[in-house]
């Protein structure tokens, strides 16, 4: 096959499908490279469903939370299927607040719930008389396996090179350019996009761009309702505001829903991580559910993934030299995808991006080393 190539993305996730997607759509040769296979569960893209939402902390992030609905509903256009289904999303307790305020810094919609309110809409949810819930209309669930796999297929039938069970063992800085040395063979291109997840820290390192990328050991675990009914997502500011429960439902199985507790796992090597769910946090979410739900049951089920998290928390999003670095960090990207996948895009071909990017930059100072 050929070598050369006017841009390579490194990884196969949700951040590379959507790179390479987006540079094919500009009429570029795309090398794809995925170390698994495209839609695996050994990173951060796996599983059936991740939160979407527009309440943010910042008005930065609600405003790209914003064009980031826009470029879902495109990107669902042109796959020819539902991606992302809104349900609505609560902040629950005094730390909405904080969502608030930027939601209304950014002109967004938005309106407090008193919970008996909550309960007439979906009757399986259980607040205390006094809690503040804030509900934003536009809050939902991506469907995320689903969306890597379109991704990949809107790639591939643009032209996009895709070549699974490949390991990338380096990056190397040229004049003219870069060279992404696999198992078996070289490949070339004036500029690579690294959007490798947990395993892009090792790879920037040896390309001479240390950063600080941690990744952890995360899980979600399964409930369904005895008796369904729809489910908004639930972020819930009214316990560890670190560890912050999450919920977020599966709109193609009514009455199903998953429970996570945010950035709650420990540091890990992506290369020799385990599988096996901590029993501990399985244990906390069950009983955070049965405060929070009428009667339901645990399936059984708890998924691990990883996340790969910045010391700030933000994003890197960035080029230096012809490597981009795409890196949509700490457990609250996926939601970006679409958007994310056309920054990138726009970095390897010098294009304006469509948000400012300097909160992003690889230098800043929380990153060095």
């Amino acid at each position: 096959m050929r070598q050369d190539f006017d841009a390579i993305v490194v990884g196969g996730g949700t951040t590379g499908t959507s790179a390479g997607r987006s540079l094919i759509e500009r009429g570029r040769s795309v090398l794809l490279l995925e170390r698994f296979e495209i839609g695996h569960a050994r990173g951060s893209s796996g599983g059936p469903t991740r939160i979407f939402r527009i309440s943010y902390h910042h008005p930065d992030y609600v405003r790209m939370a914003r064009l980031a609905l826009e470029e879902w509903r495109d990107l669902e256009a042109k796959a020819g299927e539902t991606l992302l289904a809104s349900t609505g999303g609560l902040d629950v307790g005094p730390g909405g607040r904080e969502t608030a305020n930027a939601l209304e810094a950014a002109g967004e919609r938005f309106e407090y719930l008193k919970p008996q309110a909550v309960r007439e809409r979906w009757p399986s949810l259980r607040f205390q008389p006094d809690s503040e819930i804030l509900h934003q209309e536009d809050g939902g669930v991506c469907m995320a396996e689903r969306t890597v796999r379109a991704q990949a297929r809107l790639a591939a039938e643009g032209g996009a090179t895709i070549l699974q069970h490949t390991k990338v063992e380096r990056v190397t800085v040229h004049p003219a350019g870069v060279e992404v040395h696999t198992e078996g063979a070289t490949y070339r291109a004036p500029v690579a996009v690294i959007a490798a997840g947990p395993w892009a820290g090792g790879l920037l390192t040896d390309a001479g761009l240390p950063l600080r990328l941690v990744p952890s050991f995360e899980q979600v675990t399964y409930f369904a309702l005895d008796e369904p009914s729809p489910l908004p997502t639930v972020i819930d500011w009214t316990g560890d505001r670190v560890r912050t429960p999450y919920v977020v439902p599966n709109p193609e199985e009514p009455g199903h829903f998953k429970v996570a507790l945010h950035m709650s796992g420990p540091a890990v090597d992506p290369e020799a991580r385990s599988f096996d769910p901590d029993p501990e946090r399985v244990a906390k979410v069950i009983d955070y559910a049965r405060d929070r739900f009428a009667p339901h049951r645990p399936t059984g089920a708890t998924d691990t993934c990883l996340y790969t998290n910045t010391p700030d928390e933000d994003f890197v999003l960035d080029r230096r030299g012809p490597v981009v670095i795409g890196s949509p960090c700490s457990g609250h990207g996926f939601k970006f995808t679409p958007l994310v996948g056309r920054i990138l895009a726009d970095l390897a071909t010098g294009d304006p991006p469509p948000v400012p990017l300097k909160r992003f930059v690889s230098t800043r100072a929380s990153l060095a080393g």
